[in-house]
C-alpha cells in the first residue's frame, strides 16, 4: 500500500527488523523493509464479514472489485438441524442445576431445533403476507437457549420459594389448631394444682408468722440482755480507766528509778560502801534501803559511851551493799505488796529535806539512784493502796460482764436456732411461692397461647382454603415449568417483532408439540400467567401502556429479556408509556444530536435512557452498550464507548423507539437487540376511543372509572403486599409460633387491614360492573372509531401519501 507508513515509522521498522532479515542476508534498507513485508503477508490473517441482506453489500462489491478477486468466500447457511440439536444439548448437559433426566433433556433439544425452524417459515410468510421483514440467524437460537436456562433458573426458585411460604404457613395453622386442644386440656389440669398450691402456700405463710412473732419476742429479749451487758461494760471500762489513770501517775517515778538503776554498776554499788565518811544523804539512804529490805541495823555503843545506838550504815554495808546481786534485787522488788510498816518507817525519811536526790547527787551517783529507787517505791506503794480497791472493784465488774456476756451468748444461740428456722421456713414458703408463681404463669401463658391461637386461626383460617389451593397450584406450575418456560423463551427470543396472528399460531404449534412429546406443561399457555407479575402489569396500564393482550405481552417480553428492546412504535404508544414510568428521571436522546456525553453519564449514574426516532441503522458506537459488552477492572464493571472507558451501572436501562411503521433493520440489528411491535392493535385503540368517547359524554363516569383503576390497582398492590408479609413473618418465625406475642398481634393486625381492603375491592368491582354497564353504550361507537382508523391506515397501501397519525 504506497504511502502507508511514514518515514520516522519505516526508519522504526528497519531498526526492529535488521537483526531477523540480516539472518537470512538482507542487509541494505530497501531489503529490511521488503523482508518485513514478506513477513507481514505470511502471518496476516484478515477476516471480513458482512451481511448480504440488503444494498451496502452489492455497493461494496462494486466499489472494490478486489474484494470478490482476491478473497476467499465462504458463504455461512442457516445452521442444519444437526448443529442446532448439538449446541442446544451442550448448553443444557453444561448446566447441572438444570437436574434434567436425558429423556427430558432429549426432547427440549427436539422443541428447541422446531422453534427456531417453527420462526424461520414464519418470517418467509410474514415477509410474504405483511411485507415485513425479519431475521432469524442462530444467534437468535443462542438467545433462545440462554434465555430458557436463565428464566427457569429463577421461575423455579420463584415458584418454588412461594410454595415453600404458603406451606409453611399452612403448617402453622395446622399446628395452631392442633395445640388447642392440648392447650385445654393442659389448662383444666392447671387448676386443682394451683388450688393445692394456694392452699399449701396460705398455711405455710401463718406457721412461718407465727414462728417469726416468736423470734421478735426472743430477739427482744436478747437485746434487752444485750443492752444490760452493755452497761456493766461500760462500767468496768470506766473503773479500767481510772486505775490506769492512777497507775500512770506513779509509773513515770518508777520507770525512772529503774532507768537510774540499769546505770549502776557494781563498781558504783562497791563505791558507796568504800565510803569512810559517806555524807547525811548517803547515810539516809543506806538507812532507807535496809528498811525497805527489812535488814536490822547493827546495835552498837553509842558515842558518849552511855548504852548503844542503830548502825544502818553498818549494816546496809554488810547485808546489802556487799551483795553482787543488790542491783537485781531492787529491780525485781515486790513494789506491789510492801508491809505497812516498812512503809511507816520509811516516811520520816522521805519527809526528810536530805533525802534528795538531786543533793545525794553531789556525794554519790549510786546513792542517788538508790534514793530514787526508794522514794518511787513509797509513791508507788501510795498509789497502789488506792488503786488496790478499784482492782478488786475493776475484777468484779469483769466477773459480771463475762457472765452477762455469757448469758447474752446463750440467749443468741437459742435466737439464731429460731432464726434459722424461720429462715429455713421462709426459703421453704419463697419455694412454694415460686411454685405457686410459676403454675400461675403457666396458666398464664397456656391462657395466653389459647388465645393466640384462636386469634391465628379466627385470622387466617379462612386464608387455609385460598393457600392450600395456592400451593397446590404452584406444585402443578413447577412440574410444568420446563414446558411453559420454553414457550415463554420462545416468545421473547423470536415473536417479539410478529403480530398477534402470528404469535397465537407459533405458540399453538409449539403447545402442540410438547403434548406429543409429553413434555410437562400447562394445556393452556399465557405469557401474562407464565412469566407475567399482576401488580406490574396493573402498573404498565396506569403508565398510559395500552390495555392490550399484545401491548401487556410486550411489556412482559421487555421486562423478562436479557437484552435491550427496540419498540416498532409508529403510533407513539410505547414512547409515551416509557416516559410515564419513568418520569423526570428518563434521558431522552435522539441519533442526529450529540448524544454520546449524555449516554455515558446515564450508564455511569444508572440513569434510564429512551433513544428515539431511530431509522434503519443504528451508530456503531452503540454496539457495546447494546451487546452489554462489559468487563472487570479490578471490582468494577467497565465498558468501553467510543475512546473512553467508564463504569457500568446495574441500574441502567435502554429503550429504543423507532416510528417507522415498517422497518427493514439487517440482521446485526435483529440480533443485538429484542424488536416489540408496538404498532396500535383494534383492541387496544377500541379501549382508547371508549375512554374518550366515555369522556366527552360522561365525564364524571370516565373520571370515576380512571379513579377506580387507580383506587384498584393500589388496593391490590397492598393486599398483595400484606400477603407476602404475612407469609414472610410465618416462614421466618422459628419454634412454636405461638410464645411470639408481638408476631400473632401482627398477623392480626395485617389481616384486619387485609379484610378491609377485601372489603374496599369487592365495593370497587361492584362499581366497575356498573361503569362497565354505562361504558357498554358506547363500545359500537368506539369500535366503529377504532375500525376507522385502521382503515385511513391502510390508505398508505394504495398510495405513501396517505399518511395519517394515531393523534389526529
Amino acid at each position: 500500500v504506497p504511502n502507508l507508513y511514514a518515514n520516522e515509522d519505516k526508519l522504526e521498522i528497519t531498526e526492529k527488523c535488521s537483526k531477523g532479515a540480516n539472518a537470512v542476508g538482507r542487509t541494505g534498507p530497501a531489503e529490511i523493509f521488503a523482508w518485513y513485508v514478506e513477513q507481514c503477508r505470511k502471518n496476516l490473517h484478515i477476516v471480513i464479514c458482512m451481511s448480504p441482506i440488503g444494498a451496502a453489500f452489492r455497493n461494496r462489491l462494486r466499489a472494490f472489485p478486489s474484494l470478490v478477486n482476491c478473497c476467499t468466500i465462504d458463504w455461512f447457511h442457516e445452521w442444519p438441524p444437526d448443529a442446532l440439536q448439538a449446541v442446544a444439548r451442550q448448553f443444557l448437559s453444561k448446566d447441572k442445576e438444570l437436574e434434567f433426566e436425558d429423556s427430558i433433556t432429549n426432547k427440549v433439544v427436539k422443541l428447541m431445533v422446531d422453534s427456531q425452524v417453527t420462526v424461520q417459515d414464519l418470517t418467509a410468510r410474514f415477509i410474504s403476507e405483511a411485507k415485513r421483514h425479519f431475521y432469524v440467524t442462530p444467534t437468535s437460537y443462542l438467545e433462545l437457549i440462554n434465555s430458557f436456562i436463565g428464566t427457569l433458573k429463577s421461575r423455579r426458585q420463584i415458584v418454588q420459594k412461594a410454595k415453600w411460604r404458603y406451606d409453611t404457613g399452612l403448617e402453622k395453622i395446622n399446628d395452631a389448631k392442633e395445640q388447642v386442644a392440648t392447650l385445654q386440656v393442659e389448662l383444666n389440669e392447671l387448676e386443682p394444682v394451683l388450688e393445692k398450691a394456694a392452699q399449701e402456700t396460705g398455711e405455710m405463710r401463718e406457721r412461718v408468722e407465727a414462728e417469726q412473732a416468736g423470734a421478735i419476742e426472743k430477739k427482744a429479749v436478747v437485746e434487752e440482755e444485750e443492752n444490760k451487758a452493755n452497761v456493766q461494760k461500760a462500767s468496768a471500762a470506766e473503773i479500767k480507766a481510772d486505775c490506769e489513770k492512777d497507775l500512770a501517775a506513779a509509773l513515770p517515778a518508777y520507770e525512772s528509778a529503774v532507768d537510774a538503776l540499769s546505770k549502776l554498776t557494781k563498781g558504783d554499788v562497791g563505791e558507796v560502801r568504800g565510803m569512810k565518811t559517806p555524807s547525811v544523804g548517803v547515810l539516809l539512804t543506806a538507812q532507807a534501803t535496809c528498811i525497805m529490805f527489812e535488814v536490822k541495823p547493827y546495835k552498837v555503843a553509842a558515842p558518849d559511851g552511855k548504852g548503844k545506838v542503830d548502825d544502818w550504815w553498818g549494816a546496809a554495808k554488810g547485808e546489802l551493799l556487799s551483795d553482787p546481786k543488790l542491783i537485781d534485787r531492787m529491780k525485781d522488788f515486790d513494789k506491789d505488796n510492801i508491809p505497812e510498816a516498812v512503809i511507816a518507817k520509811i516516811m520520816p525519811l522521805y519527809s526528810s529535806e536530805d533525802f534528795e536526790p538531786d543533793k545525794i547527787k553531789k556525794s554519790s551517783l549510786a546513792a542517788m539512784g538508790i534514793c530514787k529507787w526508794v522514794r518511787a517505791m513509797v509513791v508507788y506503794d501510795k498509789v497502789a493502796k488506792e488503786v488496790g480497791p478499784k482492782k478488786k472493784k475493776l475484777a468484779a465488774a469483769e466477773a459480771e460482764v463475762a457472765e452477762a456476756e455469757a448469758t447474752v451468748a446463750a440467749k443468741q444461740a437459742e435466737l439464731k436456732e429460731v432464726m434459722d428456722m424461720v429462715a429455713e421456713l421462709e426459703a421453704t414458703l419463697k419455694e412454694a411461692n415460686d411454685k405457686a408463681k410459676a403454675l400461675q404463669k403457666q396458666q398464664k401463658d397456656c391462657a395466653a397461647k389459647l388465645a393466640r391461637a384462636e386469634k391465628l386461626i379466627d385470622g387466617l383460617g379462612g386464608e387455609q382454603a385460598s393457600w392450600s389451593k395456592k400451593s397446590t397450584q404452584l406444585g402443578k406450575d413447577y412440574v410444568n415449568l420446563t414446558g411453559d418456560i420454553l414457550i415463554a423463551s420462545g416468545i421473547i427470543a423470536y415473536l417479539g417483532v410478529f403480530t398477534t396472528a402470528y404469535r397465537t399460531e407459533a405458540v399453538t404449534k409449539w403447545l402442540d408439540r410438547l403434548q406429543g412429546l409429553n413434555v410437562p406443561a400447562s394445556k393452556e399457555f399465557s405469557l401474562q400467567g407464565c412469566i407475567g407479575d399482576a401488580v406490574k402489569m396493573r402498573q404498565w396500564v396506569i403508565d398510559c401502556l395500552p390495555n392490550d393482550s399484545l401491548s401487556i405481552d410486550n411489556a412482559i417480553i421487555l421486562d423478562n429479556s436479557r437484552r435491550w428492546p427496540l419498540m416498532i412504535d409508529p403510533q407513539g404508544q410505547a414512547n409515551k408509556w416509557v416516559k410515564k414510568t419513568w418520569g423526570e428521571a428518563l434521558k431522552v436522546l435522539r441519533l442526529n444530536m450529540n448524544y454520546v456525553r449524555e449516554l455515558e453519564n446515564a450508564i455511569q449514574f444508572g440513569n434510564p435512557v429512551l433513544l428515539e426516532n431511530i431509522e434503519e441503522v443504528l451508530d456503531a458506537i452503540l454496539d457495546p452498550v447494546l451487546q452489554k459488552a462489559t468487563f472487570k477492572q479490578g471490582t468494577l464493571t467497565m465498558v468501553r464507548l467510543g475512546d473512553s472507558t467508564i463504569e457500568w451501572s446495574k441500574d441502567f436501562k435502554f429503550y429504543i423507539t423507532t416510528k417507522l411503521p415498517n422497518p427493514h433493520f439487517p440482521p446485526e440489528i435483529c440480533v443485538a437487540v429484542g424488536i416489540l411491535n408496538f404498532m396500535a392493535t383494534l383492541d387496544g385503540l377500541q379501549d382508547q376511543m371508549l375512554g374518550l368517547v366515555v369522556a366527552a359524554e360522561e365525564p364524571e363516569t370516565e373520571q370515576k372509572r380512571v379513579n377506580l383503576v387507580l383506587d384498584s390497582a393500589k388496593a391490590k398492590a397492598q393486599l398483595k403486599e400484606l400477603e407476602d408479609k404475612i407469609l414472610a413473618l410465618l416462614s421466618s418465625s422459628t419454634g412454636n409460633i405461638l410464645d411470639d406475642e408481638e408476631l400473632i398481634e401482627t398477623l392480626s393486625n395485617s389481616k384486619v387491614m387485609g379484610t378491609k381492603i377485601e372489603e374496599q375491592v369487592k365495593q370497587q368491582e361492584i362499581t366497575a360492573q356498573q361503569i362497565v354497564e354505562v361504558r357498554q353504550v358506547y363500545t359500537y361507537h368506539s369500535l366503529r372509531c377504532a375500525a376507522l382508523y385502521f382503515i385511513i391506515g391502510d390508505l398508505c397501501v394504495v398510495d405513501p401519501m396517505y399518511q395519517f397519525s394515531l393523534d389526529w
